[in-house]
């Protein structure tokens, strides 16, 4: 079995879109740990409730441990970090609690945001960038992680709103299929967002992922794209010692 780290700026990250992914890594015995980095207390969605940013803060860490019972994470971890002000941060301070969380858990797999991020937010940019750059350093100092994964969502997609940034199937190194039951877990995760019902209904995010969770492989190319994110994990080679240390 392997270990999956995901990392993303924000809750609901990992449900629109990676949900089924995870639910069957999960089903199939693969442990599966979730970083958020903010509580997402700056989304416009706060004034349909008429929420302060702390209290909607406060609503949606509440929502994540929801569907950390339902998607049965291995672990979650929600830090509270600025919504929306990630760039404004120096970023050594966000690649240290990364560095933390991949040392601990010591995934053979890191999940992220695309260099596009998806929506183009600049959280999702950040995230990108400091998941990244903490990957490369830690690899070859410690000689792990194995894989580096970006969530996305491929080119020809029919169900895709307008707005948001795809991937060519050039790009593309691993389309995860799914069950009807980790489906229909990541339906109930997702229920789990009350404060964006209202955006759920307009996007339906797991219509996009509907012919699987799509992924680029940091420095890995598969043609065709691997089934799941733990085949053909590559073999590292012995850290060098005299590698950076962030």
């Amino acid at each position: 079995m392997a270990t999956l780290l995901y990392i993303f700026p924000h809750p609901d990250d990992e449900c629109f879109g990676p949900a089924p992914a995870i639910a069957r890594q999960r089903r199939e015995g693969h442990a599966v740990h979730l970083l958020t980095l903010t509580r997402g207390e700056a989304t416009r969605q706060r004034l349909h409730h008429g929420y302060s940013k702390s209290e909607m803060g406060r609503v949606r860490f509440e929502e994540m441990q929801c569907v950390a019972k339902i998607l049965e994470l291995s672990s979650l971890n929600v830090l509270n970090f600025p919504d929306g002000r990630l760039a404004e941060l120096d970023p050594r301070v966000l690649e240290e609690v990364v560095a933390r969380a991949i040392e601990r858990h010591q995934p053979d797999v890191v999940v992220t945001y695309p260099v596009h991020g998806i929506s183009g937010h600049p959280d999702h940019l950040v995230t990108h960038a400091v998941v990244k750059r903490v990957f490369c350093a830690l690899r070859e100092r410690l000689g792990g992680p194995r894989r580096l994964a970006f969530f996305t969502l491929p080119e020809d997609l029919e169900a895709k709103p307008a707005h948001l940034h795809t991937s060519s199937l050039a790009r593309i190194d691993a389309c995860v299929s799914f069950l009807a039951a980790d489906l229909q877990r990541a339906e109930a995760a997702l229920a789990c967002y009350r404060t964006y019902q209202r955006v759920i209904e307009q996007n339906r995010p797991l219509a996009a992922v509907a012919e699987g969770v799509c992924f680029e492989l940091f420095q890995e190319t598969f043609d065709p794209p691997l089934d799941d994110l733990t085949d053909r994990l590559p073999i590292l080679e012995n850290p060098a010692h005299n590698a950076s240390i962030i």
